[in-house]
């Protein structure tokens, strides 16, 4: 179904998009809807963002309703060219509340009934509806997606470090992003205008080790990295100071980016230096060698690797890579003969997780993080890959062990294994622990072919060079 065939835009001309809320209250009983005709789910137009950049929508939607609202999950991330609105699933606590005038509750159970929707999102509404009004796990992987206790505890925990302000209650929670792999708020603290703000941010059990990375890199360079206010490991919740918006996204500087390679060999190097605070992070090693060994197991499993959207792209991108086993096996070899260490990779680096405070570089975003080799992480970031000088910056401070010439051999042959393992890091570490369907999943699962062709393509390319 389609409404319109071009996209929509705000005064400022930037581009928006239509997104529909399905509000539930009572455990999933019922769910707000238009009043009088046939029912449709409140709506509200907001600026064009990656779906999980949530903070506009829901604060259109609680002014929309006139209630208190937390978000639960995306359910359909839309299309803006083909008139499909975006579909989110929200939670209130108490039917009670009074809804904006034009608005009413309706037993969820009538959810067929729900006009402006493709068939598609009116069957993710019966899944979610089902999946809301059912129990709920004793510890789910991804807690805020589910109505109840969780914003309540979260709120609490916060407020408790909060010091006079926290016991006042003169603090607000605005809601930044939300989904399978992350929870972030943004925490005013004190009164209106005078308080500074914060950054909480939680993290499923499958990124257990997000919190502890990040507060042992804090303590040993804490001019590249937020203030860490508080941490509860248990539970993977962080409060730090909001670095606000600015990232290396918006400043392309070049004199930045050197300062960031410098700044990520030195926190290797550190680590690199001291294996045993590695171990106590308790984060997974990934070698060069696990690489060879299971993009072998890949190519001759290619149609059984349990992926629900990216199974066809994947098989291709497989069939792309199977020529080459032996290359990557000598690639392998190659990085390893450098004799580089194995330390902290930061494992999802580029310039959205990199802040820029008082005109210097933070790195932020540890969730994927594990002990790999150093070339990895900068090797994939592609503002680096295309300037030899940035790279040259990153490997001047590897120079205690290899030569200049070995580090530049071993930096230009390490994409396509770098890419593998990131590929085989989703598969395991974060795929393989988000429900079906989900788009989450569709998206995350996206990233797998995506960054096999990348290998491909490095590898194909090596082949080239070599028969000339």
């Amino acid at each position: 179904m389609s409404e319109s065939s071009s996209p929509d835009r705000d005064e400022s001309g930037a581009e928006s998009i239509r997104s529909r809320a399905l509000v539930f209250v009572d455990r999933g009983k019922n769910i707000a809807v238009t009043a009088g005709g046939r029912p449709a789910l409140p709506e509200v137009t907001v600026p064009k963002r990656y779906y999980p950049e949530i903070e506009e929508f829901v604060q259109a939607v609680i002014t929309t309703l006139g209630v208190k609202l937390s978000l639960l999950k995306c359910l359909d991330d839309g299309d803006v060219e083909k008139g499909r609105p975006r579909l989110y699933s929200l939670a209130t606590t108490s039917s009670d509340d009074s809804l904006s005038d034009g608005l009413r509750w309706m037993e969820s159970a009538e959810v067929d009934r729900i006009g402006g929707l493709s068939d598609s999102q009116i069957s993710s509404l019966r899944l979610e509806r089902d999946r809301v009004s059912s129990q709920a796990p004793g510890s789910p992987a991804v807690p805020w997606e589910w109505p109840g206790q969780w914003d309540h505890d979260a709120q609490e925990w916060i407020g408790s470090h909060l010091g006079s302000w926290g016991v006042q209650r003169q603090w607000t929670v605005t809601p930044v992003r939300s989904w399978s792999i992350s929870s972030v708020a943004r925490i005013s603290a004190g009164p209106a205008g005078v308080g500074e703000r914060l950054y909480f941010k939680a993290s499923p059990s499958f990124f257990s080790n997000e919190a502890a990375v990040t507060t042992a890199v804090a303590d040993r360079f804490p001019e590249v990295s937020p203030r860490v206010v508080a941490v509860d490991r248990s539970r993977g919740w962080m409060l730090m100071d909001d670095l606000g918006d600015l990232t290396l996204e918006n400043i392309d500087s070049a004199d930045l980016w050197r300062e960031v390679m410098r700044v990520l060999a030195h926190i290797q190097i550190e680590f690199a230096n001291d294996p045993g605070s590695l171990d106590r992070l308790g984060l997974k090693r990934r070698s060069t060698s696990a690489v060879s060994c299971t993009l072998r197991q890949w190519t001759q499993r290619s149609h059984d690797l349990g992926l629900r959207y990216a199974a066809q792209r994947t098989q291709s991108a497989l069939a792309r890579l199977a020529p080459h086993l032996e290359l990557v096996d000598r690639l392998c070899e190659r990085i390893d003969s450098v004799g580089l260490p194995p330390t902290l990779d930061h494992g999802d680096l580029d310039a959205g997780n990199i802040f820029v405070r008082d005109g210097s570089p933070v790195i932020m975003d540890w969730s994927d993080a594990s002990v790999s080799n150093p070339l990895f992480a900068p090797v994939l970031i592609p503002r680096v890959s295309r300037d030899p000088l940035l790279a040259r910056a990153f490997l001047a401070e590897w120079t205690e062990f290899a030569t200049m010439d070995r580090l530049e051999e071993a930096f230009k042959v390490a994409g396509p294994i770098a890419a593998l393992e990131r590929a085989f890091h989703y598969h395991s570490n974060i795929v393989a622990h988000l429900a079906y369907p989900s788009v989450d999943l569709r998206v995350l699962e996206e990233y797998i072919p995506d960054l096999l062709n990348l290998a491909a393509s490095g590898l194909e390319k090596c082949h080239e060079f070599h028969e000339r």
